[in-house]
């Protein structure tokens, strides 16, 4: 009996120190490659501006799962890092024509008395160029060289040791980036200035532009996970279980929530009459100095929930049809080219089609962003004609058609979607391989013999995976017929992945914000899905040119051609022959004005560092892909996935080892934060937990009752 006692005890323990072992974060430490396979929930604010520092700490466990721009601070020797408070961020942007330049800085401080290293974690757009770091310590300016990325990180590792501050930058996504500092002295405040180029978006006789400020956490599917990384629970997510705030409690005072908030100055020239400028979900101050000269200002610094978006259209009549911006290099010379195809008055398709659409219903999808998918998607059924079919795909942790094959869009198809939708909830992982595989796969056999349609997949999502390339790759091996058409649902949604998803699908993508910009956005959609399309496109210039995107993409109504070249010599002019509603189409474009811009080189360089990207991940040689995108990169000194920046401050500051200190935080803006809205995490903590105490109370019993006896 005293054996089998022990027995229980041993077996007892065991499951309490595999409790705790689950319990526990999973650690990986801030100098390891970027690309983490773990995911943690905790919600950070982009503290933007004049932010208390008697606020009480807050401690996260995985800085990868950043939601905005966060400073952490590392504790020698231990797990977890502490979000530290920002004194103060700024963001200039200055646009001219077609090009934007921005400048973000931000002043963090250490308000321990001990040595602290840090990691500043932030989203920028899909598309920025970043080329410059530089940070600040007192009167000290050091700026940031690039090298490739294993010379970059050794360099900081080795001034870490020395006790030299230091940071380094990487990319971790084309649209996420880490900045680390090493060794920032107690009391100290350090200034980090981060630079980017981007190109302006134009679509429909209206320019954009995106700054974001907050990233929805990325769901990994479990797998994607390598064998030995910690183990994910059924709703694909790992680490630690996030604490929610539960709403339904009564009578319990909760903490007030940080009002970080961002402080934004844009200096635009468009170079031309405009006619209304806009902020979407920003109030802002505009001044115009002179004729297309304005300054623009928030009327109120902006809480970092909601991504900021600005848009400026050009007085009626006097939409541009034609750009060329022009730059001398020392190594040749760059250019822009934006060309609008005919836009001329055409009648709606008279082919059927078959339209698929997919929704989100994924637990990154509570709060705000469900009603704003349901809306759109049932705006979406509303407006089809009866002689197309559709059918309805939802996806969270599973994926489902609403029918085994589309049905007529006839009165009671349409009452039978709209209901169905009304009963969805947002819940569980983010499995967007399986409703890529219902919305892709089987398109032949659900066409009748010698029936013709155009097919045509929307998918409504904020796009929160980490598993893009698998995704792109499962894109491209089976879209076949069908064209992909991405809408973005939600304050904060993956803009890399839908972007470029819906590039791979020669469809488009779609930004809806809000509810109240869903009508207005999905007719766009919808006229851009029932006009005939621009395909098969092909660029030739009257000298030698390297120029990306090297394969241009379907365009549809109010979408222009944009380029990025490359030339030995002056450009004098370009052909663009395609074909329109299948028939030949042409049009020229004489380059022998254009208008003096820099930065251009950049930008170009970026581009083909994305071309590189896409045909790495198609399968060409992986290893000489890589080198050719650190050699691009190194040349124009630009982060990529091959490339950082790192600064290194030559002097020893550092006298003792690190630690940390804290930040209360945001989810993205209409998020839901009650208990369960989102996936937990699920480890088997809880679980085992109960099993340990199960079998201490066995053995408690056995114990009395040996006793007794």
């Amino acid at each position: 009996m005293i054996k089998r006692l022990r027995f229980v005890i041993v077996l007892s323990l065991l499951f309490t120190l595999g409790a705790l072992q689950y319990a526990t974060p999973f650690f990986k430490d801030e100098s390891n490659d970027e690309g983490s396979t773990s995911q943690s929930k905790f919600k950070i604010d982009l503290s933007y501006e004049s932010v208390q520092a008697n606020q009480p700490p807050v401690y996260v466990n995985d800085y990868q799962q950043v939601e905005q721009g966060s400073f952490f601070l590392q504790k020698q020797g231990q797990q977890g890092y502490l979000v530290s408070p920002l004194l103060d961020t700024r963001v200039d942007m200055n646009i001219t024509g077609l090009i934007a330049r921005a400048k973000v800085t931000q002043t963090f401080t250490n308000t321990s008395d001990e040595w602290v290293n840090g990691i500043y974690v932030f989203p920028l757009p899909e598309n920025a160029a970043v080329d410059h770091l530089e940070m600040q310590i007192g009167e000290r300016k050091i700026v940031g060289q690039i090298h490739p990325k294993q010379k970059a990180k050794a360099i900081y590792q080795q001034a870490k040791r020395d006790g030299k501050k230091a940071s380094l930058l990487v990319q971790q996504r084309p649209n996420l980036f880490k900045n680390s500092v090493a060794n920032i002295g107690p009391g100290e405040s350090i200034k980090v200035t981060i630079e980017y180029q981007q190109t302006v978006d134009y679509q429909n006789d209206t320019f954009s532009l995106r700054f974001p400020t907050t990233v929805t956490p990325r769901y990994l599917p479990k797998l994607n996970l390598d064998a030995g990384t910690q183990e994910i629970a059924d709703s694909g997510w790992g680490m630690t279980q996030p604490e929610y705030k539960d709403r339904s409690r009564v009578g319990v005072q909760e903490e007030p929530e940080p009002m970080h908030k961002v402080a934004m100055h844009i200096a635009l020239n468009t170079g031309f009459s405009v006619h209304k400028i806009r902020s979407e979900f920003h109030p802002i101050h505009q001044l115009e100095k002179q004729a297309g000269v304005y300054e623009i200002s928030l009327q109120q610094d902006m809480i970092a929930n909601q991504d900021f978006v600005l848009s400026w259209q050009p007085q009626p009549g006097q939409d541009p049809k034609a750009a060329h911006f022009v730059q001398r290099h020392q190594d040749g010379f760059y250019g822009m080219v934006m060309l609008m195809p005919p836009d001329e008055e055409t009648d709606t398709l008279s082919l059927a089609r078959e339209v698929i659409f997919v929704i989100d219903t994924s637990g990154s999808m509570s709060g705000e962003a469900m009603p704003q998918a349901k809306q759109a998607l049932i705006y979406a059924i509303e407006q089809l004609p009866e002689h197309d079919r559709f059918n309805l795909v939802e996806f969270d942790s599973t994926a489902k058609k609403m029918w085994s094959r589309p049905r007529v869009a006839n009165a009671h198809s349409k009452s039978s979607a709209v209901e169905y939708i009304e009963n969805l909830k947002a819940d569980g992982g983010t499995e967007m391989l399986s409703a890529l595989q219902l919305a892709l796969g089987q398109q032949s056999s659900e066409l009748s013999e010698n029936e013709t349609r155009i097919r045509q997949v929307i998918f409504i999502t904020d796009g929160s995976v980490g598993n893009e390339v698998s995704l792109f790759n499962y894109i491209h091996h089976n879209l076949q017929q069908s064209r992909l058409f991405t809408v973005g649902i939600g304050s904060a949604p993956n803009s890399f992945f839908m972007s470029e998803a819906a590039r791979m699908g020669k469809g488009t993508f779609t930004y809806i914000g809000s509810t109240e910009s869903v009508q207005e956005q999905m007719q766009t959609l919808f006229t851009k899905l029932t006009h005939p399309i621009l395909r098969d496109l092909q660029v030739n210039f009257s000298e030698d040119v390297e120029v990306y995107p090297r394969n241009l993409p379907d365009l549809y109504k109010g979408e222009p051609i944009m380029l990025s070249y490359r030339a030995n010599q002056p450009v004098d002019n370009l052909s663009v022959t395609g074909t329109l509603k299948d028939q030949y189409w042409q049009q020229s474009l004489s380059l022998e004005k254009g208008g003096g811009e820099t930065g251009l080189n950049v930008l170009w360089a970026r581009r083909k560092i994305a071309q590189l990207g896409r045909d790495k991940r198609l399968g060409q040689d992986y290893d000489e892909m890589n080198k050719q995108i650190e050699q691009v990169a190194m040349a124009h000194h630009l982060v990529s996935e091959m490339t950082s920046l790192v600064a290194v401050d030559v002097t020893p500051s550092a006298l003792s080892t690190s630690k940390d200190a804290q930040v209360k935080s945001h989810l993205p803006k209409g998020q839901n934060q009650a208990i369960g809205s989102l996936p937990q995490t699920a480890t088997p903590a809880q679980l085992q937990w109960m099993l340990a105490l199960l079998l201490m109370g066995v053995g408690l019993c056995t114990a009395i009752f040996t006793k007794r006896h």
